[in-house]
């Protein structure tokens, strides 16, 4: 028993380490904040208040680099063609926090990779009906945690699917006549794909018995291994 009490003891005080320090991490880099406003961002909430608070979070000295990095990229994408939108503005504060003119091109690249005069569907729901009514009844709710809000588009091409929904002009059908509804579905991503879509698809099975969905791909990708791709 004492043996069985000693190793207990043990196996706590490392799991009481490691939080410890995950939460030192958390609140020495402001990451909390900062994915408050990835969320905000890709849910897109009012441009006004996105660029009062990520000018803040820019100024703020304790922000890392990668972060600063990939909350103006975020910015690029989620607020393109918006009135007033001006990422050069960003991208200038970058370059006095001494990011590189390498880092600062990505605003560029990731506009060429995936910005509106390149991307196929609606990444972000813009120009939806559908979506802005969502949004609309969302905004009067509430969110349960903020830290949550963004679903990923995956999540919205496999409901098209399985309500048999799905544009043939985005998703054309190999040969037969296009199946009206389907029980399983495999989903294959060339180039990568994301935790989030990892656990969304996980989340999607669990609720959905009746739905199975297999997804694959070539590889799973985090921030810096996705601009490193951008930035080829």
């Amino acid at each position: 028993v004492s043996t069985q009490s000693t190793g207990s003891s043990g196996i706590n005080a490392e799991y009481g380490a490691i939080v410890g320090e995950l939460s030192r991490i958390v609140q020495e880099h402001n990451l909390m904040e900062c994915s408050e406003l990835e969320q905000l961002m890709s849910v897109q909430t009012s441009h006004s208040e996105i660029q009062q608070r990520l000018g803040a979070v820019l100024r703020n000295p304790t922000v890392r680099e990668i972060d600063l990095l990939r909350l103006v990229l975020l910015y690029c994408v989620c607020y393109e063609g918006t009135s007033g939108y001006n990422p050069r503005q960003y991208v200038d504060v970058l370059r006095t926090r001494g990011l590189s003119e390498a880092k600062c091109k990505l605003a560029t690249s990731i506009l060429n990779y995936g910005g509106r005069a390149v991307r196929g569907g609606q990444l972000f729901g813009e120009q939806t009906a559908v979506a802005m009514t969502k949004k609309y009844f969302k905004g009067l709710q509430g969110v349960e945690n903020i830290y949550t809000q963004h679903k990923p588009y995956l999540i919205e091409l496999v409901q098209q699917m399985v309500q048999g929904k799905m544009r043939e002009a985005d998703f054309p059908w190999l040969g037969g006549a296009p199946i009206v509804r389907v029980n399983e579905i495999i989903v294959f991503v060339v180039g990568g794909i994301t935790f989030e879509e990892i656990k969304a698809v996980q989340e999607w099975n669990i609720s959905n018995p009746a739905n199975k969905i297999v997804l694959a791909s070539t590889g799973v990708h985090n921030c810096k291994s996705f601009l490193e791709v951008v930035g080829q």
